[in-house]
């Protein structure tokens, strides 16, 4: 099968009619000017070095020349195996709590973040699954239906927030209910909810509509986000803590009974979240062991390339217009044509190396596919050493070492790949990796100022604006933790010198209570010889105490009553979290 490896460059064979309009144009107001002298063949052939029909000829040898130099650039190519791939994969839900209790801060830099971030990761590791997204509280909303383009879930993680849903609390029943509605009805099988939530609420109908979807083929997973003892919450409109109907702070914490019971009966798993590339790993894992449907395609694996014989019919036409007849005095600058004829040769030299560099990258980017990170970057190594400054094979092998976790070698090929790219958007895609493996490496600083540089290359990537303000946040934090930590060590070198000055003087002070206790009993005895005994105190009748406790008893009557008329009725709160 015959296709272009880079079809878009056909789109300059569009030159090619205008430059023909161009001609016959010339050619009839040559012949208008001419006509106006007098004869036109007589005036033509008093022309010196006329030849007839000998511009048209170098014009039509001029636009073979172009065509096939483009058809060349193009790449030109046939399948000489071809080889059937199934693509298999399953359709995909997230639903994402966005209920205000999902802004507490107990894990950071709070929970609505983590849950964006654990989607990002997660649409990175997947590949042929559709995937949609359904944000919800009180009640639900697709944001996203069943797609491949995981940039639009990415794009519209962007502007989630608790804003987007009026009605507040948990509400995981009508979620499931959404996407029993999004899911194909036609199958039951081939699908997977994740809930993304702390559960706070308890909802009653959750484990009903859990095993409806479940009898549907859908397998529900639950990943937790909080932590079992739970944090206050923030109140914009008080600006202080949120407080409750009884004026007492509300604490959010996370339900993992009520999530463990929809996962069981979803038949999927439940995944408390801590560390984000670990949830992100088992959940594609868990995705992958489902039974998948077929999406079956035809792919040729291997590619004979006839760019160099398209390339040489060009310069065989560049050369015979050079050589073809003209004036009898040589120009003596070099001939355009003889320009062109250099500048081809050199162009077919350069995509020899090309095409056998392409060879590697092409096997490559194959074995990246299958995630065989090491042979593919075997497979740019290979490329890179016809090639050292492909930029395009420096940054696959800066990917493969990446996937592998070696951070910092990937770093180091990815800085090179921007220093050798010549336009902005190779040097954003550079530097966005770049603060990837900082962040992987948890060097927030550095991060930071790789997604920056990111930005000043292509201010519209919305990844690098997402992952600066997640890596700003962490730099903060790792930045208080340190004063705090130094604080906490000048409290403890202050306590032990406080401590030391304590034992001394509890030391002084246990020296004079001896003193004191020894003159206490020396004067103990002086005392006991002259002191008298005393008779006992007198005791109340039984008549006057009865009298007292009456009057007690009617005092606090006559409070309580008052009390009662003081207090109002107590007002309920709506829960708004």
């Amino acid at each position: 099968m015959f296709q272009f490896q880079h079809i878009g460059h056909l789109y300059m064979l569009a030159v090619i009619p205008l430059l023909v309009v161009l001609f016959i144009a010339a050619i009839y107001w040559r012949r208008r000017k001419l006509q106006k002298l007098g004869d036109e063949k007589l005036i033509s052939a008093q022309i010196q070095g006329y030849i007839p029909g000998r511009n048209t000829f170098r014009f039509i040898l001029l636009s073979i020349a172009l065509f096939t130099i483009i058809i060349g650039w193009a790449n030109l190519r046939v399948g000489d195996k071809m080889e059937k791939t199934e693509r298999k994969g399953i359709d995909v839900i997230v639903a994402l709590d966005v209920s205000k209790s999902m802004l507490a801060t107990d894990i950071q830099p709070d929970r609505l973040t983590r849950a964006k971030q654990l989607i990002m990761r997660l649409t990175d590791k997947m590949h042929n699954d559709r995937i949609a997204l359904i944000v919800f509280a009180g009640r639900s909303y697709l944001q996203v239906p069943l797609t491949v383009d995981y940039s639009a879930v990415k794009m519209m993680l962007q502007n989630v927030s608790p804003d987007m849903v009026p009605a507040q609390g948990t509400v995981i029943a009508d979620a499931i209910d959404m996407a029993m509605q999004t899911f194909t009805t036609n199958e039951r099988k081939y699908k997977s909810l994740i809930i993304i939530t702390d559960g706070e609420d308890h909802d009653d109908k959750a484990i009903e509509k859990t095993r409806e979807a479940a009898d549907e083929g859908i397998v529900v997973q639950t990943v937790g986000i909080g932590s079992p003892q739970g944090t206050t919450l923030y109140d914009p409109e008080t600006k202080s803590v949120k407080l409750d109907e009884n004026g007492s702070p509300v604490i959010s914490k996370l339900n993992e009974d009520e999530l463990r019971s929809i996962a069981t009966a979803g038949h999927g798993t439940y995944n408390l979240l801590q560390n984000t590339d670990e949830v992100s790993d088992k959940l594609v894992s868990s995705l992958e062991s489902m039974e998948q449907k077929n999406l079956g395609s035809v792919s040729y694996s291997d590619f004979t390339s006839y760019f160099q014989y398209f390339l040489l019919a060009g310069f065989i036409a560049l050369i015979i217009e050079w050589l073809l007849p003209g004036k009898k005095k040589k120009p003596k600058t070099i001939p355009l044509a003889k320009q062109a004829t250099m500048f081809l040769l050199f162009i077919l030299l350069g995509n020899i190396v090309y095409g056998q560099t392409n060879k590697y990258i092409l096997q490559g980017n194959k074995m990246y596919e299958q995630q065989k990170y090491k042979e593919a970057a075997d497979d740019y190594t290979k490329a890179l050493a016809k090639d050292p400054n492909n930029t395009s094979g420096l940054f696959n092998l800066g990917n493969s070492l990446y996937q592998q976790k070696q951070y910092d070698a990937s770093r180091k090929v990815m800085t090179q790949t921007a220093t050798l790219s010549k336009d902005k958007t190779g040097k954003a895609a550079a530097n966005y990796n770049i603060g990837n493996t900082y962040m992987s490496q948890q060097k927030w600083d550095d991060a930071v100022n790789a997604y920056k540089q990111t930005l000043r290359n292509n201010p519209q990537d919305a990844d690098a604006k997402y992952n600066l303000s997640y890596a700003e946040e962490m730099l903060k934090k790792q930045q208080q933790q340190d004063k705090d930590k130094q604080k906490q060590d000048k409290q403890n070198k202050d306590q032990q010198k406080q401590d030391k000055k304590d034992q001394k003087k509890d030391q002084k002070d246990k020296d004079k209570d001896k003193q004191d206790k020894d003159q206490d009993k020396s004067q103990d005895k002086k005392d006991d010889k002259d002191q008298q005994p005393q008779g006992e105190p007198s005791k109340l009748s039984k008549q006057q105490a009865d009298q007292l406790l009456d009057a007690l008893q009617q005092q606090e009557k006559k409070l309580q009553d008052k009390m009662k008329k003081e207090k109002g009725t107590p007002v309920k709160m709506q829960k708004d979290w």
